[in-house]
């Protein structure tokens, strides 16, 4: 994908302005800056409005300029990802012993599964599914608990198509039955996916929730198929608990 064509030049230039504050705060005015950054002034001036509404930047009574509390909070959260991970290793260790089976915590990242860490039962046969790895969201029980925290119109956005590639026979096919699936995730508190992503394993799969009740990441058991039957009523529990335990870490 040719990365250049797909760029907003608005947003490069808020990238710009806040680089030039992280290391000096209050020292820029939309003159320095103007000049620093070889933009005009008339166009950064409506950017430093926009993103001192924002909260993104923050400005002095000199007119000078520094990193706001919107970045505070996205840095935070960027960094509370990492506690979550920390946390998740501690308290799904017991599930997995309980379970002989592997568990994983991911987030969504656009229209994909991001996987940020898993606890791997020993055995012969692995799920590809550690850390870094991305996925797309509509063929798992973790992108679709996932998507349960998402609005119905942000769904339509991830996924414009109606149709939806197959990963295997039995992945979820169009975004009307994806739709379909999400909300039953969200009545029922877990969802399922069964050989939609890998044939022969399948998955159950809880959302984490912040604390104003918002979905942060997931956590899911992976299984090969022929052992499905006899542990996954065991595993919907012990995901829907370590879900919990987790949020709102």
């Amino acid at each position: 994908m040719d990365e250049q064509k797909y760029s907003v030049p608005a947003l490069d230039r808020a990238n710009a302005v806040l680089t030039a504050l992280v290391d000096e705060p209050y020292r820029w005015k939309l003159s320095d800056l103007s000049k620093k950054l070889d933009i005009s002034k008339s166009t950064l001036y409506s950017l430093l409005a926009t993103m001192e509404r924002l909260q993104w930047i923050a400005r002095d009574r000199n007119d000078a300029y520094a990193i706001g509390s919107a970045m505070g909070r996205l840095g935070g959260a960027y960094f509370r990802q990492y506690d979550l991970v920390e946390a998740f290793r501690t308290l799904a260790d017991p599930a997995m012993r309980k379970l002989e089976e592997s568990i994983q915590l991911a987030v969504l990242e656009g229209s994909d599964v991001l996987y940020l860490a898993k606890v791997e039962a020993p055995g012969p046969v692995q799920m590809v599914s550690g850390p870094g790895v991305r996925f797309p969201a509509h063929a798992t029980g973790l992108g679709k608990a996932l998507l349960a925290g998402t609005t119905e119109d942000r769904i339509r956005e991830l996924f414009p198509e109606e149709s939806l590639p197959k990963i295997t026979v039995h992945t979820v096919g169009s975004r009307e039955a994806l739709l379909q699936e999400v909300r039953k995730g969200e009545r029922e508190g877990y969802t399922t996916d069964i050989q939609e992503g890998v044939m022969g394993f399948c998955c159950v799969a809880a959302p984490v929730r912040a604390s104003g009740g918002g979905v942060v990441a997931a956590v899911s058991c992976s299984m090969p198929i022929h052992r499905w039957e006899g542990k996954k009523e065991t595993a919907l529990r012990e995901m829907q608990e370590l879900a919990k335990r987790l949020s709102p870490l």
